[in-house]
């Protein structure tokens, strides 16, 4: 079944001492791109999250963004920073001693000072980080496999046109080439009374003409494509990519059809198979 590359979901894990919650929104890419904002505190969890993803997600990009709040409203608490209230220390007195400069260094000169006060972020609790992850991830792709299920409806629905035209192209086709060589024979015909013609020699242009004009071939070709593009959009394994090539295949067989018939009504069909084929082609952009 085809799943969508779009797709939104909201969710959050409660945990002792607070919650984490999320967002994961996906939009189409040409391949697998993957961008998480975590807490501070749950960045040695990125690169393991990554490959939870590439195990649920083959294309597409996603960004996920995981948030953790305590259950009091707090998320951070205050320390000092030891090394950087050590520096300006050791800076005062290389002044004094070095420099011979004059002046105390004090509590306020300290506090004032940049980062001397730092707030470390409470751990995020690794169950309820992997628990809200998974959870974004399994609605994400419910709502990803959802609208998959109508692109599928749609296409579906485009490849009965296209059979039905394609039906038409087909049953016209005879008709077609009994035109053509009623018009080649009264035109020989016409020439013959005119002059000396080797007749072999005429029966010989007008198959090189039919030939030339032949549209069986690519009539069959399209259908194949068809029956291809229908059998991958039924099957369970990754498909955008495929179905947009089968979808290459179609574009020239139908082109190839258009070029080579000299016939109104077929003409027509080609044009409404060419609409329909290329509305196909825009679903399937958003196919994973």
């Amino acid at each position: 079944m085809p799943r969508s590359m779009t797709g939104f979901s909201k969710g959050e894990v409660e945990a002792e001492g607070g919650k984490c919650s999320g967002e994961a929104r996906s939009l189409n890419s040409r391949y697998l791109e993957v961008s998480l904002r975590l807490p501070k505190s749950a960045s040695v969890y990125e690169q393991r999250l990554r490959e939870l993803v590439k195990k649920q997600v083959k294309r597409g990009r996603l960004d996920i963004n995981i948030k953790w709040e305590k259950t009091d409203g707090g998320s951070a608490v205050p320390s000092l920073n030891e090394q950087a209230i050590k520096w300006y220390v050791d800076v005062a007195r290389h002044l004094k001693e070095g420099y011979g400069l004059h002046g105390e260094l004090t509590i306020e000169n300290i506090l004032n000072a940049k980062d001397i006060i730092v707030y470390e972020e409470i751990s995020v609790p690794e169950r309820a980080l992997y628990g809200c992850f998974d959870a974004l991830l399994t609605k994400l792709n419910g709502e990803r496999e959802r609208e998959g299920e109508l692109i599928k409806h749609d296409l579906s629905a485009r490849l009965e046109t296209l059979r039905t035209a394609l039906l038409e192209v087909e049953q016209r086709w005879p008709l077609v080439i009994r035109k053509h060589e009623e018009m080649l024979r009264e035109r020989v015909q016409k020439v013959s009374q005119a002059s000396s013609i080797d007749e072999s020699r005429i029966l010989q242009e007008i198959a090189i003409y039919m030939e030339k004009v032949d549209i069986a071939e690519e009539i069959s070709r399209l259908k194949g494509h068809l029956a291809h593009f229908l059998q991958t959009l039924g099957g369970p394994d990754e498909m955008g990519r495929k179905l947009d090539f089968i979808i290459q295949e179609m574009v020239r067989e139908s082109n190839t059809i258009g070029s080579k018939s000299n016939d109104f009504y077929i003409s027509e069909r080609v044009i409404q198979m060419k609409v329909e084929i290329e509305k196909m082609r825009e679903q399937v952009q958003n196919v994973e």
